[in-house]
């Protein structure tokens, strides 16, 4: 009788301990979440929102600007009838400016002609006239002219998506390990339909007494589906970042931050979709759903 009472009291405060575990989302968490909504809306405004084209880059010359001659045409009235020509000369692309147009650089220099550098994500520098800037980007060996317009209608005229109530069964404590070497897997992705990507590590976690593990990116870069796709949210998965300690160890998830990837609002971008063990088996009603807000 007595080892069964020891029992029964062990198994309490296993249950206790279990329970308290539970992430208490306060007046704290809700301020710091709040930051982060922000956060998310003006780097859209600044960034995606802003696109207005992404074109193949296929010819040796590539003119664009207003007028119908050029080789990709943008609608705007008060843009130059030709902006600049981008030339590929042995394998390097070269921007130049048409006469007595002012390009600028990231820098704000003034820009004539220059070659355009890639990053190590495949990615130029970005260059601007006036409202509108450009970059070329690589998608699977393949340029593409990305365009942005700082006064694109659609950066006003898009409220946003709901997010889903805060949720704390969707916050957890986490073991994040990095693995040996990078793991390189090939995904599905806008545009060039499969990409290959960097991971660096995976996280595990407990959900209703089962183990999951997530493969992470560069950065705490994390793509996520869930059974939530099918009919609240975005159903190519969603995007959140982990904050990653230099070695392995603890980390914490927060499904409450998951939001949907660029191309759940704008045609011209070039998405990742998360990788099959990113897939998990249950319903996540915490983070950026698809309904729009009006």
């Amino acid at each position: 009788m007595k080892y069964l009472q020891i029992v029964l009291i062990v198994f309490l405060l296993a249950s206790c301990k279990k329970e308290n575990q539970r992430f208490v989302i306060d007046s704290a968490y809700q301020y710091n979440w709040k930051a982060f909504l922000d956060s998310k809306t003006k780097e859209r405004k600044n960034n995606y929102l802003q696109l207005i084209a992404l074109y193949k880059i296929e010819d040796d010359t590539t003119t664009f600007g207003s007028d119908k001659k050029n080789t990709f045409v943008f609608n705007i009235d008060d843009i130059p009838k030709t902006i600049g020509s981008i030339i590929v000369d042995n394998n390097r692309l070269i921007f130049n400016a048409s006469e007595n147009i002012v390009i600028k650089s990231n820098a704000k220099d003034s820009i004539v002609n220059t070659s355009l550098n890639f990053d190590k994500y495949g990615s130029s520098q970005k260059i601007k006239h006036n409202r509108l800037s450009w970059q070329i980007i690589t998608r699977s060996g393949q340029k593409y002219l990305r365009v942005w317009d700082a006064k694109n209608p659609f950066i006003n005229a898009f409220k946003g998506y709901e997010w889903f109530e805060l949720n704390s069964e969707f916050i957890f404590e986490a073991q994040f390990s990095y693995f040996k070497s990078l793991k390189s897997e090939v995904v599905k992705a806008e545009v060039d339909g499969k990409r290959s990507v960097d991971f660096i590590g995976k996280v595990t976690f407990i959900y209703k007494e089962e183990s999951y593990t997530l493969d992470v990116g560069e950065n705490g870069f994390t793509m996520v589906s869930d059974e939530s796709s099918v009919e609240n949210t975005y159903g190519g998965g969603r995007y959140m970042y982990l904050d990653l300690p230099e070695t392995d160890g603890v980390v914490m998830i927060d499904f409450n931050k998951l939001y949907n990837p660029p191309c759940a609002f704008s045609e011209f971008t070039t998405c990742l979709y998360p990788p099959r063990q990113n897939v998990l088996p249950f319903k996540i009603s915490a983070g950026e759903t698809m309904k729009l807000i009006n």
